[in-house]
């Protein structure tokens, strides 16, 4: 993932596309990551009230009986969206079982025997467990609206209660802080995937953190917190 290269997804026999933030950009940062989550969805994440009605059904079921719901426009488009960045060569159809992916060569499908390895490839490339370190986990926040949504038989139309939680600034503050921190061209970083830039990102701060530390210990401060070399 460091080089920003494609994923193969051999479950599917297709190969997943890491989106750079540019073109994540084309999209919108904010239906990003709602689509991103929303495609990670996992009934675990409930709150036991919200899941009650929901243990006898898979990940993928309850997914799926959310994205063909006339009610979910909102996150539907959002999910459709990040799909079309993962597999810009394919066609995506939503059907009542799976997720088509259709183009002249090919056909595949995300579907209830690879929906699990398809969201491990998502949080591996998109580094969705570490969000929360960016104040940015509106994961169980959306879970919950879904399933208290999907019990009601109807979605809200508006997602100005996620936005409100949600700090969705994250790599626009990643590109600026390194393109002066480490004097780069912002398209140059515009260019990185999730990963490279998150990556360069805490490398960064380990390197600054490192170098104050050293030269506080040279002009003879005592008791400091050891500080772990920035290259390990």
């Amino acid at each position: 993932m460091q080089t920003g290269g494609d994923i193969p997804f051999p479950a599917a026999r297709v190969t997943i596309h890491t989106p750079t933030l540019k073109e994540i950009g084309f999209i919108g940062e904010k239906e990003f990551l709602i689509g991103c989550h929303f495609l990670n969805f996992n009934k675990n994440r409930l709150l036991e009230k919200d899941k009650s009605d929901l243990e006898d059904k898979s990940d993928f079921e309850i997914f799926m009986s959310i994205m063909n719901s006339p009610g979910t426009a909102i996150h539907k488009n959002d999910a459709i969206m990040v799909l079309a960045l993962l597999f810009p060569q394919y066609e995506i159809k939503i059907k009542k079982d799976e997720i088509l992916l259709q183009s002249e060569k090919n056909s595949s499908s995300i579907n209830e025997q690879n929906f699990g390895d398809f969201k491990d490839i998502l949080n591996q490339v998109f580094c969705l467990g570490e969000e929360s370190g960016d104040n940015y986990n509106p994961a169980d926040a959306l879970a919950a609206k879904i399933a208290e949504k999907i019990k009601k038989g109807k979605m809200k139309r508006n997602k100005q209660d996620m936005e409100d939680d949600a700090n969705f600034s994250v790599y626009e503050k990643f590109i600026s802080i390194l393109a002066v921190g480490l004097q780069k061209d912002k398209n140059i970083l515009a260019n990185y995937t999730i990963y490279q830039i998150r990556d360069e990102f805490q490398r960064f701060v380990q390197k600054e953190n490192y170098d104050i530390y050293v030269k506080a210990k040279l002009a003879g401060a005592k008791d400091l917190e050891e500080v772990q070399n920035w290259m390990e």
